[in-house]
């Protein structure tokens, strides 16, 4: 393709926040792009000009942005609901799926409170909840499957852990639930984007996605993901209008529900935010997710070099296999007082699990890996 004649530099001019700081917090809030400013600057435009004379043509936009979601993914585009972030996703599976006292679901050890509070909540129904635990900060499949028996309904993982960047083989996590007839939820925020994800191949029934972390998109618009044969699975705990088949139908009630993923989009969508999430989608096809994903680990690579050139350690693991953009590492500082001086150096980096976590993305750049270390060095000195 054409496109992958741009260089990953040129790429750089899309985002105007490299004109000011160095941005290594992509699995925090990520900053937009021009491209995606563009698409919501566009949509302002006919909204305030036009109305709803464009309604129809701002409908036809959704549902294009729907099919390249589902294709970002290697799913149907009916199995794509919008959702307002990744918790909400979490929630349609967790309140839809009808749970009996006595079944089990299991969770692992230190995964983000977006994808444990949901679950927890479901002990009021009598389920109980089994927690897969971390060693050196991996989930192993073996200490997952020790946990199945009769009653587990369900499996919910982090594709790539937010504090220390553990990626889930996703893959054998998926066909050791379809051997054991347990659901599979992911919740994929922290790899997509970065990461190549393939709902068929690794047998996920359930997917989650806010767009403002490696998707770089805004804050209040992502993905749910649900497997077609799953839907009738799930009763919808919010019902609207458009949950309904004939919605359009507005003289008469005709309560039968959507048999897809559109079930769980209950009203009138946020337009613009999907407009804006269809752009930031547009820009990593463009790029080509592979690309973006050897680039990445690229830079990871750097940044563990440089933090063991340091004698700091890091807590991601080194392997390839085992991480998508998160390195995370500690040594004899301070972590939250190193993160605070690198921001008013105009470095941003974040702090999880009590280490710097360093998340960078396809644009940045080899010397500011090297810019953020030497930043470090004269700070710690100076501690």
């Amino acid at each position: 393709m054409s496109s992958h004649k741009k260089s990953l530099e040129d790429y750089r001019k899309e985002f105007p926040v490299t004109n000011r700081y160095i941005y290594l917090d992509h699995a925090g809030v990520a900053p937009i792009s021009l491209r995606v400013k563009m698409a919501v600057e566009k949509f302002l435009s006919e909204a305030t000009q036009n109305g709803m004379f464009n309604y129809k043509q701002w409908m036809d936009g959704v549902e294009q942005i729907r099919k390249k979601s589902a294709t970002f993914i290697a799913g149907e585009p009916e199995e794509i609901a919008f959702v307002k972030n990744t918790s909400h996703g979490i929630s349609i599976v967790a309140e839809g799926l009808d749970w009996r006292e006595g079944d089990n679901l299991l969770l692992c050890e230190n995964d983000f409170p977006s994808n444990v509070y949901p679950w927890l909540n479901l002990k009021r129904k009598g389920v109980e909840i089994r927690v897969a635990q971390s060693r050196n900060g991996r989930i192993l499949l073996e200490d997952i499957e020790m946990l199945i028996d009769s009653r587990t309904r369900l499996l919910t993982v982090s594709s790539v852990n937010f504090s220390n960047g553990f990626k889930i083989d996703l893959k054998m996590a998926g066909e050791l639930c379809r051997r054991r007839g347990v659901l599979f939820f992911v919740d994929a925020i922290q790899s997509l984007g970065v990461v190549p994800m393939d709902v068929n191949e690794f047998k996920i029934d359930f997917l989650s996605a806010d767009g403002h972390k490696w998707l770089l998109g805004p804050e209040g618009s992502g993905i749910f993901y649900c497997r077609k044969e799953r839907a009738q699975r799930l009763n919808p705990s919010l019902i609207g209008w458009k949950s309904i088949i004939n919605e359009s139908d507005y003289d008469h009630i005709d309560f039968r529900l959507k048999t897809n993923a559109l079930r769980f989009e209950e009203g009138s969508l946020s337009v613009m935010g999907i407009f804006a999430l269809g752009a930031a989608i547009d820009l990593l096809i463009e790029v080509g997710i592979d690309r973006i994903q050897s680039r990445v680990i690229e830079l990871g690579d750097l940044i563990i070099r440089e933090a063991e050139k340091r004698d700091f350690q890091v807590r991601t693991p080194k392997d390839k296999e085992e991480r998508g953009g998160i390195i995370s590492i500690i040594g004899s500082f301070n972590p939250i007082n190193v993160k605070d001086r690198l921001k008013e150096e105009g470095i941003l980096v974040n702090v999880r699990g009590g280490a710097i976590r360093v998340s960078p993305h396809f644009y940045n750049t080899g010397h500011e890996i090297l810019s953020l270390f030497n930043a470090m060095d004269k700070v710690i000195k100076s501690n």
